[in-house]
């Protein structure tokens, strides 16, 4: 086994449940360590609803220039020549949205004083955790 580190909070993922109660615990002055495998910010934040509202944002925005251009000065807004989609700067804008805002998930846990490790997490105890990273396995104990 390779490092031990004591701490008074463990919270194992760090979606919107987990950096939420790391934060208070931190808040609250407790040595608190969040563990997550991948981004902070959960599903959600990270592959599910924010990109899905980004590139949905995105087609809305594509559909009104194309209705505007087929309509010819439509509400005084003329568009000349057809909306076109660049996909790879269309991705590149919605992943710059998604990293912009976890960047903010962690500033937050920092702020609040909250170690965030990246690793898979795996109880071998009652208060015993160890968490595989890239440097190797760190061992938490309560």
């Amino acid at each position: 086994m390779g490092e031990v580190r004591k701490c008074q909070v463990l919270v194992v993922g760090a979606g919107p449940g987990g950096y939420v109660a790391a934060i208070r615990a931190g808040q609250l002055g407790l040595d608190t360590v969040i563990v997550e495998g991948d981004k902070a910010g959960g599903t959600c934040l990270i592959r599910g609803c924010i990109p899905s509202k980004a590139l949905i944002h995105a087609a809305d925005r594509f559909e009104s220039l194309q209705q505007h251009a087929s309509e010819g000065g439509h509400m005084g807004i003329s568009v000349s020549g057809e909306a076109e989609v660049d996909m790879a700067a269309l991705v590149s804008w919605k992943d710059a949205i998604v990293e912009r805002l976890n960047k903010g998930v962690e500033a937050l846990l920092k702020a609040a004083g909250v170690d965030l490790v990246k690793g898979w997490a795996t109880f071998t105890g009652p208060k015993k955790c160890c968490v595989d990273t890239k440097e190797g396995i760190v061992e938490f104990e309560a």
